[in-house]
């Protein structure tokens, strides 16, 4: 009985084996390069200017407040002793500024640059979806987890047209 069941099993195992090839002739499948439709999205090139900007802004912020420091720390090596403890707490205390200054605009930076990113990528999701929907296709991947592809099935070029004519609609 057990020999039985067992045939029987590999049969249909067998049988689905055949029919897979068919299965999948039948499917549309596509990839897209979502790191290149990333980079040469307008919005990300013009969000990083816009990040660009702003940081160096806060760098020149930083700039000044590393050359106050400079200045305390060239008045203190003229003070009497007595008047140079004064000092140094004021001057440790502007480097501790300095140092949340730091801190504090590296997060807010890194956190602008996340929602962008956050933002671009949803866009693209919904590209690929929509791209998907209208063309019929049953199945898109992302290029990178793929080993090997025909350069036939990349629709990169259709998907970053495709942003980039609803970013210049926005």
């Amino acid at each position: 009985m057990n020999r039985k069941l067992i045939a029987g099993f590999l049969a249909v195992l067998m049988m689905l084996g055949l029919s897979l090839p068919a299965f999948a002739a039948e499917m549309k499948v596509a990839y897209v390069d979502v790191g290149e439709v990333f980079d040469n999205y307008q919005k990300t090139k013009d969000q990083d200017l816009v990040l660009k900007t702003a940081g160096e802004a806060k760098e020149k912020e930083r700039n000044d407040m590393t050359a106050k420091i400079r200045s305390m720390e060239d008045e203190l090596a003229l003070l009497a002793a007595d008047a140079r403890a004064a000092k140094q707490e004021q001057l440790i205390e502007k480097k501790r500024q300095l140092e949340d200054f730091d801190r504090n605009v590296r997060q807010q930076l890194a956190e602008q640059r996340d929602k962008v990113v956050r933002e671009i990528f949803q866009e693209i999701d919904v590209i690929v979806q929509d791209f998907s929907t209208k063309g019929g296709y049953d199945m898109i991947f992302n290029k990178r987890v793929l080993l090997a592809q025909k350069k036939s099935f990349d629709i990169t070029a259709q998907v970053s047209a495709e942003l980039a004519k609803k970013y210049k609609k926005a």
